[in-house]
């Protein structure tokens, strides 16, 4: 296998581009990215590794390290796993982790642990939704819209707040940034309550035909009352309405009452993601917490 460890996001498009259609899910998070570099959405990440497997002249895979957070892997078979990790630790690349599709993940922190000695450690388990049929809430008090700039400084919060909250482990952002980045490219909507912002949901242009909500944040004291539900529907619906072949979206498994909201309003599970932490360890051993 022939595996290249591109810094041209742009190359890395063009090359990638089949495969990303083909693995349109398990990949997503990097197609999304790649198409908001390549617009100009968001800036060209620092020491970033755009990574392609081929074998002759097909595509087996691809990754993604943006440092500071972890190599994003798609759903990948062992042998190509096998060969991605031993050309990343040739090539010197310092990992703080991996995430993506369980058993890929799984595969790869065992192979990484006996090249390197380094143990992983589980920080978080999700579940990909596939949407089937959108069947949006009733009887919700308030209805949605889009953020705008009077709100950048609430979703600042929120972002921040979310992240402490779903992601405490996981590498901080400029949360200000964030914020008008969403706004500016009206990717983000409130729902409303009496002129009072009570939840909030993302939404991320489609890449290869799929678009991705999150995050989607309700506030502990606005809870139970199926804010979340509406403004994640009414997200939904502006995907869809954009252009969107299919939307997705991950819920952190060890929070059920989202997990039930997201099947209640048509989506449906598609395969489980974990993120997995490496630690310096002594060789032969492997954490599996």
């Amino acid at each position: 296998m022939d595996i290249s460890l591109l810094d041209d996001v742009q190359h890395f498009a063009e090359v990638a581009d089949k495969y990303l259609r083909r693995e349109r899910f398990s990949a997503n998070v990097i197609a999304t990215t790649v198409e908001a570099v390549c617009r100009g959405a968001v800036p060209p990440p620092s020491g970033a590794a755009w990574v392609v497997v081929r074998e002759g002249d097909s595509v087996q895979g691809v990754a993604m390290h943006t440092p500071p957070f972890p190599l994003f892997l798609p759903r990948l078979e062992h042998r190509v796993v096998d060969a991605l990790a031993g050309a990343l630790q040739e090539a010197g690349r310092t990992l703080p982790g991996v995430t993506g599709e369980r058993t890929t993940v799984a595969r790869f922190a065992e192979v990484w642990h006996a090249r390197t000695g380094q143990t992983s450690r589980r920080r978080a388990s999700t579940r990909m939704y596939v949407l089937g049929t959108l069947r949006p809430p009733h009887r919700v008090s308030g209805g949605p819209r889009l953020a705008v700039a009077p709100d950048a400084g609430l979703v600042a919060e929120w972002l921040s707040e979310f992240h402490d909250e779903a992601a405490p482990g996981a590498p901080t952002d400029d949360w200000a940034a964030a914020a008008h980045r969403h706004i500016a490219h009206g990717s983000l909507w409130l729902w409303v309550r009496d002129d009072m912002a009570v939840s909030m949901a993302a939404v991320r242009a489609p890449a290869a035909g799929v678009a991705r909500i999150g995050p989607v944040f309700t506030p502990p004291g606005f809870r139970r009352s199926g804010y979340g539900a509406g403004v994640t529907a009414a997200a939904s619906r502006a995907a869809i309405d954009a252009g969107a072949e299919d939307v997705v979206l991950y819920a952190d498994l060890s929070n059920s009452d989202a997990n039930s909201i997201y099947r209640a309003i048509g989506y449906l599970a598609h395969h489980d993601a974990e993120t997995r932490d490496f630690e310096k360890g002594a060789p032969g051993r492997c954490s599996r917490a």
